[in-house]
């Protein structure tokens, strides 16, 4: 109990200094008075309705406008890099929807699993262990879950890109143009390169440019190979070369670096195995066949 006082009084004086002495930047007079002259049109009130779940009506807009406090208090870097880290992912999420999250599951989960832990009796080591590993869990364990979603996404995309652009080489070969090859590749195809190449070929039906759709889809995915294969199409597209052509050799090295890792893979595969056999395998065999033994000297002796 001393402990999660001493934390509370600690947490409560932390951000109460914090907001006696936060203040926003200075503004610009210039941009004060030009701002005073500019006519903003009055938002109007969220209409919401009663018969909505509570949820909708309560818990979404109260999470909706913690968030965009918490952005608002994020530094610019962090929360760029934590945007690019959740649109890899795949994830609809802002930054500060899941530092909300992490807050709740590194403050509010720790303490009230302490307090549970308290009034079941238990002393204050034990206590301080369940706040601390709850505490490490919360902050670390979104981090690890993002970073290993991120990485089976990228797998995904990485594994379907060679029959992805089979696809499109041989459409382009046989008269369509890229636009509709790409088409082709969202009709046919399912997972994460089919939406992301649906999202470009629809920026690009609104007015974009190829190259910056084909970018910027590079940026949402983050596969090295999927980035050399655009910039090639783009290459080829503005020197006048066959993009099938293009597309065939570099299909062809994605298939050579695909075999390369499955065999890196198959020569790390007897590595990996002598510690399950130290461990498990060999103890088990050495029970199985000197068990007998060991019973028949005991017994003669």
């Amino acid at each position: 109990m001393p402990y999660l006082i001493a934390l509370a009084t600690f947490l409560a004086v932390t951000f109460g200094i914090y907001g006696l002495l936060y203040r926003r930047p200075a503004e610009d007079p210039v941009a004060a008075r030009l701002g005073g002259l500019r006519y903003n049109r009055p938002r109007p009130l969220p209409v919401t309705d009663p018969e909505a779940p509570f949820s909708q009506r309560v818990l979404r807009p109260l999470i909706e406008s913690l968030a965009q406090r918490v952005n608002a208090l994020l530094p610019s870097t962090i929360s760029r890099r934590l945007e690019g880290a959740l649109v890899q992912a795949g994830l609809r999420m802002k930054p500060g929807q899941f530092m909300i999250a992490v807050g709740l599951l590194a403050g509010a989960l720790p303490v009230v699993m302490a307090a549970l832990a308290i009034s079941a009796g238990n002393p204050p080591r034990n206590v301080l262990l369940v706040w601390g590993g709850l505490t490490a869990v919360g902050i670390y364990g979104p981090r690890l879950w993002l970073l290993g979603k991120i990485r089976r996404r990228q797998k995904e995309i990485w594994r379907s890109l060679p029959d992805a652009f089979d696809l499109i080489m041989a459409s382009v070969e046989a008269g369509l143009g890229i636009d509709a090859a790409f088409q082709r590749v969202v009709e046919k195809f399912d997972g994460p390169f089919a939406e992301e190449l649906g999202r470009a070929l629809r920026e690009i039906s609104m007015g974009r440019s190829r190259r910056e759709a084909l970018m910027d889809m590079v940026e949402r995915t983050g596969v090295d190979e999927l980035r050399s294969l655009i910039n090639a199409i783009v290459q080829a597209e503005v020197m006048g070369i066959s993009i099938g052509s293009v597309i065939r050799v570099q299909t062809g090295v994605i298939r050579t670096k695909r075999r390369q890792k499955a065999e890196e893979q198959a020569f790390k595969a007897p590595i990996k195995m002598v510690f399950p056999l130290v461990f498990f395998i060999f103890p088990a065999i050495m029970v199985v066949i000197g068990g007998p033994a060991i019973i028949q000297l005991r017994d003669a002796f």
